[in-house]
């Protein structure tokens, strides 16, 4: 038995286990030693003792070295450890005290298979273990790696793709939220636009409404009553809308205050007709109407206010604020027009309108100056030549007049309807770039809402689009790593199972894994080269088939050589000494199963006269002929033996004497009938034979064969060419 030599590809990189790895071998190869020397019990046992020990603390090492293994390793490891110690003990029993040599054989090839296969299957996967024990978690990027490594390569490569594509849905997600909210605030922006439009055209239609019914109150001129009724339709149509516009915007709660606001001053306009009636009944004052109209106006001034201050774009929270300066600027014109129309419908001004006109004046300068700062430069110029046109200079001529004839209060001599369109010319000029202020907002809202809409488009399918093609290449690049690694394991394994049919198609590619499978065919040729060059330790295959071909020939010469010495070389029936083996098979096989057994003694008539007259080869001849015959006539299960010179032997199984009677006449009647050619003669042979039936209790074929001789005697003395047959006694 040959000795164990240490390889260190055996180590599993800790000096203590390798240490005591090496230790357990020089046991087991010292057990080897003692194989040839003819050992003492005492001494075997000393070191069955000493393995026993070694082992003990070899295996508590390698437990304490897998602590932080799985379960399933460490309950592996475990049983290893047990059926090694186990063996150990079975081995002292195993010995025998008179011959421990032959025993020592067996146990020690028991114990040295344990130790190999232990220290292949086991401790080598103990090495992975500890080489992590030695690198401990000291950063993120180690545990991350150690974690990483749990996971399987295709859910790792899967993980990956996710990984990769990660930053650009977030990034992507940024962005479609961002276009959202601008589309959204642009949206917002357009809705609060329309409706302080909307609430700038009433107000701008009550305001005209609030004129003339102050010109209606003070003057009887005609053109006062006509305009008042046309006007009053005009507003009525704005106060629909303006109605419609608060409806659709309670539906909603983005702007949830303005449509409070909203809704409480539509009510508060439901008092507009109870104004007017009291007007066209002239049962109010002057400035009773006046002040009535203002407080309807005031509210819808203030929701313009409170449309600015709910504005999130920083540009459009300016415009909003302009567009609520130009409206309480229109306001205070309004507010100026019927003060004025007031005073000239009557001729004179009161002192309270003076002083009324004095502020309206002095407000609408304050508002200029506040304009100033929510205009940007384009819109500010074009503001400049819009005011300075040569309508604005007559308001201002007209406007002058009033304020130096009032200060007196002194007859002022200007027609009041006048005064009402020119003044009406100018809060249209104001209302008129109000509009454009609101629609230019519009424009730019609708503007970015379009360009947030469609970056939110082709974000999502541009985006989308290139998050498939990315993943979709990613995957692809995947499964070009992932299909390799799978090949190259199905290869592996199936060399380790023997199977070296297994080829990977990826030998061509530039890569690390490209040099595997190269690495992997290169040893599947080495593989196949070897089991074609070598059959055994030392034998080629030319050689293996020479041996091969020479066990073939001695197994036939065996069987010939077999044949040869069972079988009668001139007649080729089986000779003495095969017929009386197999007799004695019969003579078992009648004892097993109670069956019948027949014996035939056969003898050629007169054939010494054959062989004096024509000679021996002829009677040679003459003898084969008759075998022949006989072996024709009888069954293939019937057993033919040449036992003499002409005198032969048949056992007839599973056959009763009558039914031996009957075989033995049609052989009789089968040689009566031959005409054998001899020489330049033709002649025939007789036979005569005699019969008996074996009995199963005389236990052997002898006796039988002893009657069927007397048999045959008989039928020699009765004439020759009979069949005689003798019954058990």
């Amino acid at each position: 038995m040959k000795k164990i030599l240490w390889d260190e590809a055996l180590s599993i990189g800790d000096p203590v286990l390798d240490g005591e790895h090496r230790q357990l071998i020089a046991l087991l190869n010292r057990l080897i030693d003692l194989i040839d020397e003819s050992p003492d019990v005492e001494q075997v046992h000393q070191i069955l003792d000493q393995l026993e020990l070694l082992a003990a603390i070899h295996n508590r090492h390698e437990e304490e070295a897998s602590a932080h293994a799985d379960v399933k390793f460490s309950q592996a490891q475990q049983r290893e450890h047990h059926l090694f110690r186990a063996a150990i003990i079975e081995a002292r029993s195993q010995l025998k005290p008179d011959d421990p040599g032959s025993s020592l054989i067996d146990v020690t090839e028991s114990l040295v298979t344990l130790f190999i296969s232990h220290i292949i299957d086991q401790d080598l996967d103990l090495a992975p273990l500890l080489s992590q024990n030695e690198v401990r978690e000291h950063s993120l990027a180690e545990h991350l790696t150690r974690r990483f490594q749990q996971i399987s390569l295709v859910r790792g490569l899967e993980m990956l793709v996710v990984i990769s594509l990660l930053p650009m849905l977030v990034f992507a997600g940024m962005i479609m939220h961002q276009a959202w909210q601008t589309a959204s605030q642009a949206d917002d922006v357009a809705l609060l636009a329309s409706f302080s439009e909307r609430v700038g055209d009433l107000a701008h239609e009550l305001q005209k409404e609030r004129g003339l019914s102050a010109g209606f109150l003070t003057s009887d001129d005609v053109a006062y009553q006509i305009s008042l009724g046309l006007q009053r339709k005009q507003s009525d149509q704005e106060l629909a809308q303006f109605s419609s516009s608060v409806a659709t915007q309670t539906q909603g709660d983005r702007l949830s205050v303005l449509s409070r606001l909203a809704v409480v001053t539509a009510k508060h306009m439901e008092e507009l007709g109870r104004i007017r009636q009291e007007v066209d009944q002239r049962r109010l004052k002057p400035e009773n109407s006046f002040d009535l109209f203002t407080r309807l106006i005031t509210e819808l001034t203030e929701l313009s206010t409170q449309v600015a201050t709910l504005s999130r774009q920083a540009g459009a929270s300016e415009l909003f604020q302009a567009n609520a300066i130009l409206i309480q600027f229109g306001e205070m014109a309004g507010r100026e027009r019927a003060v004025s129309a007031a005073g000239f419908g009557r001729g004179m001004f009161t002192p309270q309108e003076y002083r009324h006109l004095i502020a309206l004046t002095s407000e609408q300068k304050s508002l200029r100056r506040q304009l100033r700062f929510f205009l940007n430069e384009a819109a500010w110029v074009e503001w400049q030549q819009k005011y300075d046109s040569s309508e604005i200079a007559e308001y201002q001529r007209i406007s002058d007049y009033a304020l130096e004839q009032g200060s007196g209060y002194g007859v002022v001599s200007l027609d009041s309807f006048t005064w009402f369109k020119v003044a009406t010319v100018r809060i249209n000029l104001i209302r008129d770039f109000q509009q454009q202020l609101t629609q230019n907002l519009l424009n730019e809202m609708y503007r970015q809402r379009g360009e947030s809409t469609a970056l939110f488009m082709v974000t999502v399918f541009g985006g989308g689009g290139m998050v498939l093609l990315i993943g979709y290449v990613a995957l692809q690049l995947a499964r070009s790593i992932r299909l390799p690694i799978m090949s190259l394991t199905q290869g592996m394994r199936g060399l380790t199972a023997g199977d070296k049919s297994v080829r990977i198609p990826y030998s061509m590619r530039k890569d690390e894994l490209g040099d595997m499978v190269s690495a992997y065919e290169t040893f599947r040729r080495k593989l196949i080269r070897t089991d074609m060059l070598s059959m055994g330790e030392e034998r080629g295959p030319l050689e293996a088939t020479r041996h091969a071909l020479v066990l073939k020939r001695r197994t036939a010469e065996g069987e010939v050589y077999k044949k040869l010495a069972s079988i009668d070389s001139l007649t080729g029936v089986f000779n003495r000494r095969e017929f009386m083996t197999l007799a004695k098979k019969e003579v078992s096989k009648v004892q097993r199963k109670l069956d019948h057994l027949a014996v035939m003694l056969l003898d050629i008539d007169h054939f010494k006269r054959i062989n004096d007259s024509y000679g021996h080869s002829e009677g040679d001849r003459v003898l084969k002929i008759v075998a022949q015959s006989i072996t024709a006539a009888l069954r293939e299960a019937d057993i033919l033996g040449r036992i003499g010179g002409e005198e032969f032997a048949v056992l007839l199984p599973s056959t009763d004497i009558d039914s031996a009677t009957k075989t033995a006449e049609r052989v009789r009647s089968a040689i009566e009938g031959l005409h054998i050619q001899v020489g330049d003669e033709e002649i025939q042979v007789t036979i005569s034979i005699g019969i008996s039936e074996y009995c199963a209790e005389e236990g052997q074929i002898d006796p039988a064969m002893v009657r069927a001789d007397r048999a045959l005697y008989q039928a020699k003395h009765a004439g020759r060419n009979q069949v005689c047959y003798q019954q058990v006694a």
